[in-house]
This record gives C-alpha cells, structure tokens and sequence, in this order.
C-alpha cells in the first residue's frame, strides 16, 4: 500500500463527510457568527503567544 494513497482517501473521506454533516445539519446564522467570534479570538491569543515566544528569544 502507497501513503499517498492513503492520504488521497482520507481527504477524501474527510470532504465527503463535511459535505454530508452540512447538508443534514446546516448552520444557521447564529451559529456561524457565533463561530466566527470563537475563532477570532483564537487567534488574538495564538498572536499574542507567537509575539511573546519571538520578543522572548530577541
């Protein structure tokens, strides 16, 4: 068995099973919004952590 083959279905499998959660779950706006805020402040703090780490090593 080839890796790449392997990695070829799981992202395959991986699309195909976000393609189906969507569509038998969509989200609503709410939620999406509700996300985005989640995900926005994730990355506030990953960038705040990555400056501290780099201004550590200056």
């Amino acid at each position: 068995m080839s890796s790449q083959g392997f990695i070829k279905g799981m992202a395959a499998g991986i699309v195909l099973g976000a393609c189906a959660t969507m569509i038998m779950d969509p989200v609503s706006d709410r939620q999406r919004n509700k996300m985005r805020r989640k995900t926005e402040g994730m990355f506030k703090n990953l960038g705040n952590i990555v400056d501290t780490a780099l201004d550590m090593f200056r």
